[in-house]
């Protein structure tokens, strides 16, 4: 009896677990590629360990200590103030403040002030994808035999797999070293895309068949096909609608 009376009283009930608060204004969604995205009116506070398309914050964002966070963007506008752990393709903030045991991985960061803990560590961080290419062209060799080669022959098999048996041997890919940066870029986007499978059948050999174009630096036949085969997605997400502007801005440039 004691412990139904127990299990009862709302006062213990509410010692025994958080309450989560859904303030008015809040967003709480998921992205095309399956990744929770959450949008709150004012500040906004994580204390679990997750995985993220966007965090998106109107006051400040922070992430506690001991927390791990992966996130594609993160914005808010005033401060990103991360204690734990953050590794995002974009932040976009006031200020960024690592706290003294902050670890944060960000390769695109839009924030005007920047304050870092005495203990803290930050990796990349450039300004824009102008500072991303400019280190692309000056490491062009070390950033070429990164792992993402793999990759490029994992999705090519792939690729093989989905086709009818070719009746002649496929020739090898010539090095990487002679794409132009942005098409590079584009290239790994690109074959991210296609690793996460949310496309449908058109869209996938659309996807498919720019990027076999990439791999075999057929520029000219890309010159007069990737509008039409980059129309056959609708709604592409930011990354490869990225990819696109940059093949266009390449032969427009050309």
């Amino acid at each position: 009896m004691n412990r139904r009376r127990r299990w009862r009283d709302p006062e213990v009930a509410q010692e025994a677990a958080p309450t989560l608060v859904i303030p008015q204004g809040a967003r709480i969604e998921v992205d095309p590629s399956g990744q929770l995205c959450i949008h709150a009116p004012g500040n906004l506070v994580i204390q679990s360990s997750g995985r993220y398309g966007t965090l998106e914050a109107d006051g400040s964002l922070r992430i506690d200590r001991g927390v791990e966070v992966e996130a594609v963007h993160v914005r808010c506008g005033e401060t990103c103030f991360v204690q734990g752990s953050l590794t995002a393709w974009k932040v976009t903030a006031r200020t960024l403040h690592l706290d003294d045991t902050a670890r944060v991985h960000v390769v695109l960061q839009e924030t005007p002030h920047l304050t870092i803990g005495r203990d803290a560590r930050l990796v990349g961080a450039f300004g824009s994808e102008g500072e991303l290419f400019h280190l692309f062209a000056r490491f062009a060799h070390q950033v070429r035999a990164l792992p993402f080669t793999l990759e490029r022959r994992a999705v090519r098999r792939e690729l093989r797999e989905a086709e009818p048996v070719p009746t002649e041997p496929m020739p090898p890919l010539p090095p990487l070293s002679e794409l132009p940066e942005p098409l590079l870029f584009a290239l790994v986007l690109i074959e991210r895309e296609l690793e996460m499978k949310i496309h449908g059948p058109v869209a996938q050999r659309a996807l498919g068949e720019i990027l076999k174009l990439l791999q075999a630096q057929d520029l000219e036949t890309l010159r007069h096909t990737h509008r039409l085969l980059f129309s056959r997605i609708p709604e592409p997400r930011e990354d490869l609608a990225r990819a696109r502007e940059l093949v266009a801005e390449h032969f427009g440039a050309g």
